[in-house]
């Protein structure tokens, strides 16, 4: 059995100075199987040759909701397309909406979103979904394109959470549950079927300790507070993780 972490920035700017120390300090945790989401041409390249080094890894390809400002012509989800044609990943992510940091891209953000939920489609992709404060927008165009994939770092309801569900996508859930007085988290995290649950960091991203940068082998202690809060064996949680992570790519085409 492996650790996953269903979503993290291995190509991040942060990991610039001892990338290759970090992954081999995540892999000797046992930390073996990652999705490396890339929203820019630097993280990319990073996430290209990680992908081909680790048969575990996953590369995520998107364009992220906050990176609209200066350029949302269709211009550039051609571009996107084309480069995912080249690159062939695994995964159309990070996507999405956030009208928590950038209200006033709202409309730009919906049409990227939908674009790349058509690209996902029509290439037999899963997807990567970021929805911050904007949780009835994306419930609605995620029932108008037909998906697979994930919700990351999942902090709404367990109401909206039952209704992802039945659209199909998986619940990640990451160091939110860590936090003092985390109730919220721990009641959907509670709610969640295992054949549904997956887990990560965001990492270098969302660390739950000041000061210090957030690595992959510290999903482990995400695994620990969800085992105890689930009342259910390491092993279990492992393996539950696991297979949802397998069965989210076992269906590639492309």
């Amino acid at each position: 059995m492996a650790y996953i972490d269903a979503h993290c920035h291995l190509g991040s700017r942060q990991f610039d100075a001892d990338r290759d120390e970090m992954i081999a300090r995540m892999t000797a945790e046992g930390v073996t199987k990652a999705i490396i989401i890339c929203c820019g041409r630097h993280d990319l390249e990073h996430g290209i040759r990680l992908r081909d080094a680790h048969s575990g890894f996953q590369l995520a390809m998107g364009i992220h909701p906050q990176d609209l400002e200066e350029d949302h012509e269709p211009s550039r989800l051609a571009r996107f397309e084309q480069i995912v044609r080249e690159v062939r990943p695994d995964m159309i992510g990070e996507i999405g909406l956030d009208y928590y940091s950038h209200p006033h891209t709202k409309e730009y953000q919906k049409q990227f979103f939908i674009a790349q939920l058509k690209l996902a489609a029509e290439l037999d992709l899963p997807v990567d979904i970021h929805s911050r404060k904007a949780a009835a927008d994306t419930l609605a165009i995620l029932k108008q394109i037909p998906a697979r994939g994930i919700i990351h770092s999942y902090s709404g309801s367990v109401e909206m959470a039952a209704l992802y569900m039945k659209l199909g996508y998986s619940i990640s859930f990451g160091a939110s549950v860590l936090f003092p007085n985390a109730k919220k988290p721990a009641q959907v995290i509670a709610s969640v079927p295992l054949d549904r649950l997956l887990i990560e960091t965001d990492a270098p991203y969302q660390s739950p300790v000041r000061d210090h940068r957030h690595e992959p082998e510290d999903v482990i202690n995400i695994y620990e507070a969800i085992s105890a809060l689930r009342q259910i064996s390491m092993a279990e949680l492992e393996a539950a993780a696991e297979a949802n992570f397998n069965r989210i790519f076992s269906s590639k085409s492309l």
